[in-house]
């Protein structure tokens, strides 16, 4: 019924089902996969369905999902890298090498151009919080030093509903606030929820279809 649907996790095993739905909604989906790990395991330690094997489950069960572009990318294992290099539905963007880039004096806005141009037009955005800078996120599972800021998120999300394109569903895993009030991750968690839906209603209306 024309609804954008947004999945909270929890582990970033939760929204295969979301992506089903919405890849059976749009065929020729693409995913745009925000993550400091490449989630392309067939199993981790024995469990099919674990965090570290959403985007192989995505690209071996899916088949309404023609492109998965990922973001951040900073520790994944030999077996990931020969699934990167070996399918043509993947576009990876390394951490380091976004940062050798702009060391070197490309601007953000320039790789995001890149980034965003890999994209059909229909964009699903699942977003782990790993991929931020682990001091946004000290509370998450499996944090890794480097990672996009905040900021850079937004404007990464901004550029898809800015080109056109419509992000059609999202998903926001691994945020883990934990006991303490004073963290951040909760604060953090919910302005890119905040950010996530804003972006996401912003490009219905971009393409007419709010």
């Amino acid at each position: 019924r024309g609804k954008i649907v947004g999945v909270v996790g929890g582990d970033h095993a939760s929204p295969l089902g979301a992506i089903m739905a919405v890849a059976e909604r749009h065929p020729g989906l693409g995913v745009l996969h925000i993550d400091a790990h490449a989630d392309l395991r067939a199993a981790y330690q024995g469990f099919s369905h674990s965090h570290a094997s959403i985007m192989h489950n995505v690209l071996t069960r899916v088949p309404g999902v023609a492109r998965i572009t990922q973001v951040g990318l900073r520790d994944l294992c030999a077996n990931e890298m020969q699934v990167i290099r070996g399918d043509d539905r993947l576009r990876s963007f390394f951490d380091h090498e976004m940062a050798r880039a702009q060391f070197e004096g490309r601007s953000f806005a320039s790789l995001t151009r890149e980034i965003v141009a890999t994209l059909p037009r229909q964009v699903y955005v699942s977003f782990d919080i790993d991929g931020l800078d682990p001091s946004l996120c000290p509370g998450t599972g499996t944090p890794v030093p480097g990672g996009l800021s905040f900021h850079q998120a937004s404007y990464l999300l901004g550029e898809v509903a800015r080109s056109g394109r419509r992000i059609v569903g999202f998903d926001l895993c691994e945020v883990a606030p934990g006991a303490d009030p004073s963290s951040i991750d909760g604060i953090v968690g919910a302005r890119m929820l905040y950010k996530l839906i804003g972006w996401a209603l912003r490009s219905a209306d971009e393409t007419g279809k709010a």
